[in-house]
């Protein structure tokens, strides 16, 4: 089972999430995938779904906003926590993205060391504080 499905396309941002994790207390599984239609495909296949879909909205191909809404509309995921996990920080897309069902719009921080406290949190929340079920 993947704790966090982290779905980004910039190879950097994806090496500084990894190399956070690595670093986090509480071991953490995570599975990285670079598109929109990945993500769909995995959550599609999997027996048992990932706590937590970190999703960025600038991908190539079916944008975050297209991934938010295909997992809002099925009904093995539509419950999945999705948090929003990206650089804009402009008005109208964390709206879109609220209004279109995230659980939470994270704008990444300009620095590692506050990228890393962000992480943790997040960990921290979806991963322990929050009760949820997984299931199918």
């Amino acid at each position: 089972m993947v704790d966090i499905l982290y779905v980004e396309d910039n190879a950097d941002d994806a090496d500084i999430f990894s190399r956070l994790l690595r670093k986090y207390e509480e071991p953490v599984t995570y599975s990285i995938l670079t598109s929109g239609s990945e993500a769909i495909e995995f959550l599609q296949q999997a027996k048992t779904l990932p706590k937590l879909v970190l999703l960025d909205l600038n991908l190539i191909g079916l944008s975050g906003f297209d991934v938010l809404e295909t997992i809002r509309k099925n009904h093995h995921t539509r419950r999945l926590p999705v948090v929003v996990f990206s650089t804009s920080d402009n008005p109208s897309d964390i709206r879109m993205a609220y209004e279109s069902g995230v659980n939470a719009y994270l704008v990444k921080p300009g620095t590692y060391q506050a990228t890393g406290r962000l992480i943790q949190r997040l960990c921290q929340f979806w991963l322990e504080d929050n009760t949820q079920t997984n299931e199918r």
